[in-house]
């Protein structure tokens, strides 16, 4: 198994921690954690990494963020499952549906 160890800030002893403020609607900072990962997540991660140009930890996160489920493109209104189309600003006409009709599967 690959091994990631990250250094932690520890409070010296007898001092207190400081109450940390949470600003409303601002993400919370970046943990550090040690991850214990496979041999084969570990090479799924760094080949990733190498792609993209990403540091370690950056390749991480952005792997979990892709594996989170994503709400439908469907939804039903009145009954009807209509497509959720993000507002672009590009209109689908009827000469667009005919188009997509026409094309084989």
């Amino acid at each position: 198994m690959g091994t990631a160890v990250a250094p932690t800030k520890r409070p010296s002893l007898g001092s207190r921690a400081k109450p940390q403020k949470k600003l409303a609607g601002e993400n919370p900072a970046p943990r550090r954690t040690t991850v214990a990962l496979s041999r084969r997540t570990l090479q799924i991660v760094e080949r990733f990494r190498q792609a993209t140009g990403l540091s370690m930890s950056e390749a991480v996160s952005e792997l979990i963020e892709r594996s989170e489920p994503r709400p439908p493109r469907i939804k039903f209104v009145d009954g009807f499952p209509t497509a959720d189309v993000p507002r672009t600003g590009k209109r689908i006409s009827t000469e667009d549906v005919l188009r997509a009709e026409a094309e084989p599967w």
